[in-house]
């Protein structure tokens, strides 16, 4: 071995300080639903960018847009109603990694989050969204993680305010900017 060779670049792992990730998160919303003349559909896109500021602590921003479609069918006088509605949103979040293993990591995130909702119906909300996905790195430099999630109204122009949970997906990848 020679004795002026280079040392071995360190290995980066995930959270590690200037790490940034770029993700897709979304529940589980590319369904359709048909029960008793209803059907109802919805397409959500989400994505997000993180920057582990110290070991592990994240900050990031994620932007929104939704799109949802809804058919009802009354009784033979009430005809067929229909809604879509329309959904833009953007807001900052954190989040901190806790690395299991070379493989597995949890990863959970607090966001707030401004929406637009335009459509059929006009409102705006200001949300508290928590996710805690259960992290997988099968390859260097990509993640795909599932875990629970809720998203309640703090402030909602609408009549009534409302809160959401249930699984979310994410998938994405990371890098060292300039590293």
């Amino acid at each position: 071995m020679l004795a002026n060779a280079p040392a071995a670049p360190a290995v980066q792992r995930f959270g590690a300080q200037g790490t940034l990730a770029v993700s897709n998160d979304a529940n589980v919303d590319f369904i359709a639903t048909t029960a008793g003349g209803n059907t109802s559909w919805a397409f959500v896109l989400a994505p997000a960018a993180d920057y582990f500021v110290i070991p592990n602590l994240s900050v990031g921003g994620q932007i929104e847009y939704g799109h949802s479609h809804a058919t009802s069918s009354g009784s033979d006088s009430a005809g067929t109603t229909s809604a879509d509605l329309n959904t833009f949103a953007i807001g900052p979040r954190v989040g901190y990694n806790i690395g299991i293993n070379d493989m597995l990591s949890f990863w959970p995130k607090l966001e707030l989050l401004f929406a637009d909702v335009f459509g059929d119906v006009s409102a705006n909300t200001f949300d508290l969204v928590i996710f805690a996905p259960l992290m997988v790195h099968p390859a260097p430099h990509f993640f795909a993680g599932l875990g629970p999630f809720l998203q309640t109204d703090l402030a909602s122009s609408a009549a009534t305010k409302s809160t959401e949970w249930g699984l979310e997906f994410t998938i994405g990848g990371w890098l060292v900017p300039g590293g």
